[in-house]
This record gives C-alpha cells, sequence and structure tokens, in this order.
C-alpha cells in the first residue's frame, strides 16, 4: 500500500553504471595522466643519465675551437709566405721572358746581319722582316689603338670580363688588320692561348690582372673603324650596352710592343685529306 506520507521506494540502480562508481573510486587518477607522470619521471632520470654525454660534446667543441683559434695566426702567416712565395715566381717569370725577348732579338740581327751578304739571302731576310712582325718575333712599335676593357660598374657576377669576351676582341682586332697585338704588355701569336681559370683570366698560362689593356698597332683611324662592324665589334657593342662592360678606345701615335716569348710550334698534326 502506498500513502501519500509513507516511505517512497527509490528508483533502482543499474548494474553498469554502479560498476563505474566503483572504478571512479578505485582508479580516482586517470590512467592517462598516470602514464604521462610516469614517462615524466622516467625522462628527468634518462636526461640525468645523457647529461654527462651532453658536457663532453661541449667540451669536444669548445677545444675545437681553441685549437682552431690558436691555429689560426700559422694559418695566416703560411698563407702570407705561399703569395710571397708565388709573387717571387711570377717575378722571376717575367724577367725570364723579357730574357728570351731580348735574346730572340739579338739572334734575329745575327741572322739579318748574315743575310745581307749576297742577293738570294737579302731576299730571304726581307721575308724573314715580313713575317717576323705578325709572328710576334721581334718587339715592334708605331701607331694604333689602345682598348682598355673592365668590369660593370654594378659588380654582378654576369657583368664581368671573362675569357671569351677577349678573345672576340683580339680575333675583332685581327680581322679588321691589326699588324700586333699585346694583351697587357704580353704580345700575342697564333699559339697564344686566352684562358679562363676560375675568376681570373691567362694568357699563355699567366694571370692577368684588371683592367685589361688591349694594344693593337695598324692604322688607328682604319682599325677602329673596321673593328665595329666585325663579329668581335658586335659582341663588344652588346655588352657595353646591354651588359654595362666598359670599353675606352684612344687612338696612339707610337704603341710599343715587345716580342713574344713563344713564336716556335713544337708539335703539329696535318688533317685528313
Amino acid at each position: 500500500m502506498n500513502g501519500a506520507g509513507g516511505n517512497q521506494r527509490s528508483a533502482p540502480v543499474r548494474a553498469d553504471s554502479m560498476d563505474l562508481l566503483r572504478e571512479i573510486q578505485a582508479c580516482a587518477v586517470d590512467p592517462d595522466y598516470t602514464r604521462q607522470r610516469a614517462w615524466a619521471q622516467g625522462g628527468r632520470a634518462h636526461r640525468w643519465v645523457q647529461l654527462p654525454v651532453f658536457v663532453l660534446a661541449a667540451m669536444l667543441f669548445a677545444m675545437s675551437a681553441v685549437m682552431t683559434t690558436r691555429a689560426a695566426p700559422q694559418i695566416e702567416k703560411d698563407r702570407a709566405a705561399m703569395i710571397t712565395a708565388i709573387q717571387a715566381t711570377q717575378k722571376d717569370q717575367d724577367q725570364l721572358r723579357k730574357d728570351i725577348a731580348t735574346t730572340r732579338s739579338e739572334v734575329y740581327a745575327l741572322q739579318q746581319q748574315g743575310l745581307a751578304n749576297d742577293a738570294g739571302n737579302a731576299r730571304i731576310g726581307g721575308q724573314i722582316d715580313q713575317l717576323s712582325v705578325p709572328t710576334g718575333a721581334v718587339a715592334v712599335h708605331g701607331p694604333g689603338l689602345e682598348i682598355v676593357v673592365d668590369d660593370a660598374t654594378s659588380g654582378a657576377t654576369d657583368a664581368r670580363v671573362i675569357d671569351t669576351d677577349l678573345q672576340q676582341l683580339v680575333n675583332g682586332l685581327w680581322q679588321a688588320g691589326a699588324e700586333g697585338i699585346a694583351v697587357n704588355g704580353h704580345r700575342l701569336t697564333a699559339l697564344t692561348a686566352i684562358r679562363g681559370a676560375g675568376d681570373a683570366i691567362t694568357v699563355d698560362y699567366r694571370s692577368l690582372t684588371r683592367p685589361y689593356t688591349v694594344s693593337a698597332i695598324g692604322d688607328p683611324n682604319s682599325l677602329q673603324q673596321k673593328f665595329i662592324s666585325t663579329d668581335g665589334g658586335v659582341w663588344w657593342t652588346y655588352l657595353e650596352k646591354n651588359i654595362g662592360i666598359r670599353m675606352t678606345v684612344t687612338r696612339q701615335q707610337n704603341l710599343q710592343l715587345p716580342a713574344a716569348t713563344r713564336v716556335t710550334l713544337r708539335h703539329a698534326k696535318g688533317g685528313t685529306p
């Protein structure tokens, strides 16, 4: 019997709810939290184990830095000594080239004296005279063009004078009728090699310094007019207008070109007939 003021039966509790309550009481802390805490504690312990390794690595880096710093003065001294040795060697080579040119001029003068005794030899001497200038066998002087070329003022990598540019300039001057050409005082011949070596340009394996001065003997007016229409002239017109590479041309009345130091062909190979 149920009365208004009597005891009321509470609603029944489901078994799964009771299980959940008991689990909450037994495991008040979330399992993920427990695992995370255990990992953190273990990680700290692991980090303490690794600390000596880190300290040892830091010591090795510090020792390496100290050794590098101490070795720097000696490295700089060795570098300066190497530069001095290179400069001395280049100076010796320059003197040897001058001696070779002087000796070759003396040999040429003796040849002329020996060939001047009769008509046949005189004719041979005349042929030698004709060939000695274009082959670079003797020093020459006379009017011509002095052309100074240099990198663009922008300093960009693609705005530098390279070996191909000098080759085009020299070939254009030959094509325009130059009788003799020198680059930075080095006489050019048919055997001369103009190449690039890293950032430097070499003539017969000797490095040049910029700006590059190209001296060409010949009629100044004719040389300048004809050069413009050659492939080299077109090339350099493009370089000036589009890249900014600089080129200054002046007419000279008495250029001095030394004799070449290498005019003898040692090896030759004929083409396929």
